[in-house]
């Protein structure tokens, strides 16, 4: 059976391109009702549970390599786990209720947003925050999951212009309740790309029709490689196979 391995350069992009992503858990031990992420979720992966009264300097990506990155809220409520894919929960939360939070989102539609019932079960409504330390002109990819039983359907997040957060550039809506009250969404995220001027992407959230609240339980931030860095992906792929079988004598 003939193995093929990439060149050593191709391999270390690859690696790369997977390597670009931070996950913000919305909600820790110190929220109400909240608990953090500690250590890797199901998957494997490296998480930052966050809370109101603390601003994030240089988060771990995904692998737990620190990036860049910073969060921070600039307006923050309803801090809570109450409700959201666990039901009923208690200050702190149980095992039973993370476990139950775990067992209601679906893990395979969710990939990395769901990775355990401590990173899904708590939330903050009606929020603005800051994702700083960006790439002026770099293209990124905001994945956002939001999940509540009663209350308001529909979730719009919207990025804005600056931190006055009164000047749209877009928005996403996300239905937080899709089976009706007494629901929560265990299998959809809506998701945002934006390419911002600056360093600085600021999105806030809140009920669509301005009826209850808006919620984000989880998000991830995520680079997307430039056209050029793909082709060179694969392109060095390709020749790092063309590479070893020609060493083979098989050409």
């Amino acid at each position: 059976m003939k193995t093929y391995k990439l060149l050593p350069l191709a391999a270390a992009l690859v690696a790369s391109a997977h390597a670009q992503t931070v996950l913000i858990d919305f909600g820790n031990a110190t929220s109400f009702r909240g608990v953090s992420q500690v250590g890797v979720d199901s998957l494997g992966h490296t998480w930052t549970s966050v809370y109101s009264g603390a601003f994030y300097s240089n988060l771990p990506d995904s692998t737990g390599t620190a990036s860049p990155i910073d969060f921070g809220f600039t307006t923050a409520s309803g801090p809570d786990s109450y409700n959201g894919p666990a039901g009923g929960t208690t200050d702190p939360p149980t095992a039973g209720e993370i476990a139950a939070a775990a067992a209601a989102v679906n893990v395979g539609a969710l990939g990395m947003l769901g990775g355990s019932g401590e990173v899904v079960m708590d939330f903050y409504a009606d929020s603005t925050f800051q994702i700083q330390g960006l790439t002026a002109g770099q293209a990124y990819q905001i994945n956002l999951f939001g999940s509540h039983k009663y209350g308001a359907t529909t979730t719009r997040y919207t990025a804005y212009t600056d931190g006055t957060f009164t000047t749209p550039i877009t928005f996403v809506d996300l239905v937080v309740n899709p089976g009706g009250t007494g629901t929560s969404n265990s299998d959809q995220f809506a998701t945002l790309d934006l390419t911002p001027a600056g360093s600085i992407i600021y999105i806030g959230y809140a009920d669509a029709a301005g009826l209850g609240s808006g919620y984000l339980n989880t998000l991830s931030v995520s680079v997307v490689p430039e056209p050029s860095t793909l082709g060179l992906i694969l392109g060095a792929g390709v020749l790092g196979l063309v590479f070893r079988r020609h060493r083979k004598g098989k050409l």
